[in-house]
């Protein structure tokens, strides 16, 4: 009986099957035309070349916010064509809410889910 009641408890306490989180990955301009694009989806990173900008994607993914590996994360480079006031945004939203937004002209630009940052 003591066997049967542990089985039924270990069972109970199981996690349970979680949907997928809706992230979308924007990458946009008004003076690089092409980068290259790094990103996480539930397969794992994509690298993606010479995307014209504007540039957007919705990805499932199960932890957007989840650590450094699995959780969001997008990455434009466009080091070749870098140059003062060349400036670049990379955004990641999950649901419609911000996580993260960086603009930089230093011809590399990141964002991570777990690390809300707004430059």
């Amino acid at each position: 009986m003591v066997l049967v009641f542990a089985v039924l408890s270990a069972a109970g306490n199981a996690p349970s099957a979680r949907a997928a989180d809706t992230v979308t990955y924007e990458v946009v301009s008004d003076s690089i035309p092409v980068v290259d694009i790094e990103y996480i989806d539930q397969v794992g990173r994509r690298l993606i070349t010479a995307i014209p900008l504007p540039w957007r994607l919705d990805v499932p993914l199960l932890d957007a916010q989840g650590p450094t590996g699995r959780g969001a994360q997008l990455r434009a480079d466009w080091r070749r064509i870098r140059g003062p006031a060349k400036w670049v945004t990379v955004r990641i939203f999950e649901a419609g809410r911000a996580l993260c937004q960086s603009t930089l002209d230093v011809g590399n630009a990141t964002c991570y889910g777990n690390t809300p940052h707004f430059s």
